[in-house]
């Protein structure tokens, strides 16, 4: 089987998490990130929200490349209905980590497909729950302590150091990386936008 080949795929995030999963699949994509303003809308739900970044990251990138395949996706964690974002210092990534400690939390991914041209505009969002073992302190100020929680939703990487957290994963384990591959693919090879 040949590589996957794109018509003209475009990834609308700066996410290295992302590309290195579209390029685990093969796929030759370019990488444009859309700057967009990622605040809460009042009353927004995390599902609303996620749909809502994902839809206007594809198309701010669509309406420069109309003819484009473009793949938007954002994705939050998620814990007594409260979002937890990118922890910024030692304190709010052990504040997460202790909230996170011996629960279980929701991961959401938001993914558009858009192709102008096509007027073709997919947006879906995507559910994982991930049960965490009970940290001890040592463990939390481990963790903290190196870079990997600081770039990350939810101030932990599945993928890295924080996988021994990790006891049971319901639902997609990529969507918890930041992007759902199964859904993702399937949507690109039911708009034709991808081929083997």
């Amino acid at each position: 089987m040949s590589i996957i080949s794109s018509v003209f795929l475009i990834l609308a995030s700066a996410s290295p998490r992302r590309q290195e999963l579209l390029k685990s699949l093969g796929l030759r994509f370019r990488i444009i990130p859309a700057h967009i303003d990622e605040n809460y809308l009042d009353g927004e739900s995390p599902r609303q929200h996620v749909k809502r970044l994902s839809h206007d990251k594809a198309t701010v990138i669509a309406e420069k490349y109309p003819e484009a395949w473009v793949l938007g996706a954002d994705t939050i964690v998620v814990i007594d209905g409260f979002i937890l974002g990118k922890p910024e210092n030692k304190k709010q990534a052990l504040e997460m980590l202790r909230k996170l400690s011996g629960r279980e939390h929701k991961v959401l991914t938001g993914f558009t497909i858009v192709n102008a041209v096509a007027k073709i505009y997919k947006t879906k969002v995507v559910q994982s729950a991930v049960k965490f073992k009970k940290i001890s302190a040592e463990e939390m100020n481990w963790y903290v302590s190196c870079d990997e929680p600081y770039d990350k939703a939810g101030g932990y990487a599945v993928q890295g150091k924080g996988a021994c957290f990790i006891q049971s994963i319901r639902g997609s384990y990529t969507n918890v990386i930041g992007l759902p591959l199964c859904e993702v693919l399937e949507a690109l090879i039911n708009f034709k936008a991808i081929n083997f």
